[in-house]
């Protein structure tokens, strides 16, 4: 089963500000709160936030190892297949050390970055 690449550029930072306002904003305004109005009902509260908050950066925390594993195993594969040619849908094969893809069948060279494929 394929898994699908994750990459947190996109939402990483999303989560951390939402992190943020659980750890930091919430309790602070609740703290604030008990201590202006004498409500104890509101520490709870700030309590909560921080544990909502802890969770929030624990599931970062696991898409990011889960990330950080798929780059090693994705530069694992692309280390051990650079200087092979892949098949394109047009005939023309891909250089997988530079990305040309304009190799033909016969060449055993890139002409761009001059690696050397392997013979299959």
């Amino acid at each position: 089963m394929k898994m699908k690449k994750i990459n947190s550029i996109g939402y990483g930072h999303k989560i951390i500000a939402i992190a943020a306002a659980f750890l930091i904003v919430i309790p602070g305004i609740s703290y604030l709160l008990s201590y202006l109005l004498k409500v104890d009902g509101l520490l709870f509260i700030s309590k909560i936030s921080v544990a909502i908050g802890l969770l929030i950066l624990l599931f970062l925390f696991l898409l990011l190892k889960v990330e950080f594993y798929q780059d090693k195993k994705l530069e694992r594969y692309f280390e051990n297949n650079k200087n092979t040619r892949l098949l394109l849908h047009n005939g023309l094969y891909e250089c997988q050390a530079c990305g040309n893809r304009e190799v033909k069948q016969e060449q055993e060279r890139c002409d761009i970055c001059g690696a050397c494929f392997k013979r299959k």
